[in-house]
């Protein structure tokens, strides 16, 4: 990650796809590569994206998009994409997303596996006192001399605490 220019080097070690958030629409991030450790000496695709300002990448453990309804049907890849294409940019997705789950699964859904949420936005560009100002998020951190990146994260029953608490630091 580099917050100056918004560029993102990564690499896929058998992970959901990330979605990255454009005014554009959704964008799977896809990169080749074997789940981490099956095979030794893998070696692993990295790609590169970058994140305008307003983007956003969302990523996310198996549990959020295999949870099931009391119906059995799963939340599924095409409810998230369409989730995330149709997320109002001034909410909090992390929140907004863990309430989408909450009302397809129901008051008596039994979780199956974690739930874990990560997502990074570029924040708008903030402009001089010269220029007009931009819409502002609500939960926007102070203007700093360079691209504001701010992660939020959510994790349910898992075992990922210490690494989610190391990339909240970031912020």
């Amino acid at each position: 990650l580099e917050p100056s220019s918004g560029s993102i080097r990564f690499a896929n070690a058998g992970h959901n796809l990330p979605g990255q958030r454009t005014k554009e629409g959704v964008i799977e991030l896809r990169a080749r590569g074997m789940p981490l450790g099956l095979l030794p000496d893998m070696n692993y695709e990295e790609v590169e994206t970058t994140l305008a300002p307003g983007d956003s990448i969302l990523l996310y453990s198996d549990g959020l998009v295999e949870a099931h309804n009391a119906a059995r049907e799963m939340f599924g890849f095409p409810r998230l994409r369409h989730l995330l294409a149709a997320h109002a940019a001034d909410e909090n997705m992390i929140e907004w997303l863990k309430t989408e789950l909450a009302t397809f699964t129901g008051p008596g859904w039994v979780q199956e596996d974690d739930v874990t949420l990560v997502m990074l936005e570029r924040l708008p560009h903030i402009e001089s006192e010269d220029e007009p100002s931009l819409p502002q998020h609500k939960e926007q951190l102070p203007p700093t001399d360079q691209a504001d990146l701010l992660p939020q994260t959510a994790h349910k029953n898992g075992n990922e605490d210490m690494q989610l608490r190391t990339l909240a630091e970031f912020a």
